[in-house]
């Protein structure tokens, strides 16, 4: 029995247990899934290009991040999602987590394309760096230590990127630069997230 119990408690065990709680990280998996295997065509319509944007394609602005450089990204993205998603998922509720990631995945394109004149982006880990930031701050006071040392390292890493040449690895192994000023406006992204969360929590409160 006590072997059961401690594969019961595992969190791979109550992902196939209660799929519901990850509706939003499986729906991500296999539509970003079905956006690899249907390239090129796939990608042409979906990933962000700042000149269609502009000229009206306003979808591009949220499918990016289901868009990927190779396989390897994909990999990379989703293996991210899914230990966010499950170390979160005892603190936050799925509404919270979707809201959050949603939410980065939206405005961390948003703002690249607001601000930066770059020709097109694919990937999650903008909107990935947000969920990681914003899942720690929404769950402080549920480990304080541990949620001040994500913020700070992945602080640290936000301003070392962009700094240096550090992801040079990272973009021989995805076939593609890696666009750090992403990762910054998904930290951005969910501060802003929070801020709203926590006035529109206090207004109900």
């Amino acid at each position: 029995m006590t072997l059961i119990n401690n594969i019961k408690q595992f969190p791979i065990y109550n992902v196939v247990e209660q799929p519901s709680k990850y509706m939003t990280a499986i729906a991500i998996t296999v539509f970003s899934s079905l956006v690899m295997f249907l390239e090129p065509v796939s990608t042409s319509w979906l990933r962000y290009q700042s000149i269609e944007v502009n000229h009206g394609e306003w979808w591009r602005i949220f499918t990016a991040n289901l868009c990927h450089s190779n396989w390897n990204h994909w990999i990379l993205n989703i293996a991210g999602l899914w230990l966010m998603d499950v170390f979160y998922k005892p603190v936050l509720s799925l509404k919270i987590r979707t809201s959050l990631l949603l939410f980065c995945m939206l405005s961390n394109v948003a703002l690249l394309h607001a601000f930066l004149n770059i020709g097109w982006y694919v990937g999650l880990s903008g909107a990935l760096h947000g969920y990681l930031i914003g899942g720690a701050i929404l769950s402080f006071n549920t480990a304080k230590v541990l949620n001040t040392l994500i913020i700070v390292i992945t602080t640290i890493k936000l301003i070392t990127e962009s700094l240096w040449q550090v992801n040079s690895g990272t973009a021989e192994l995805i076939g593609a630069d890696v666009l750090e000023p992403a990762h910054s406006f998904g930290a951005v992204s969910a501060v802003i997230f929070v801020l709203i969360f926590w006035i529109i929590h206090k207004k109900t409160t």
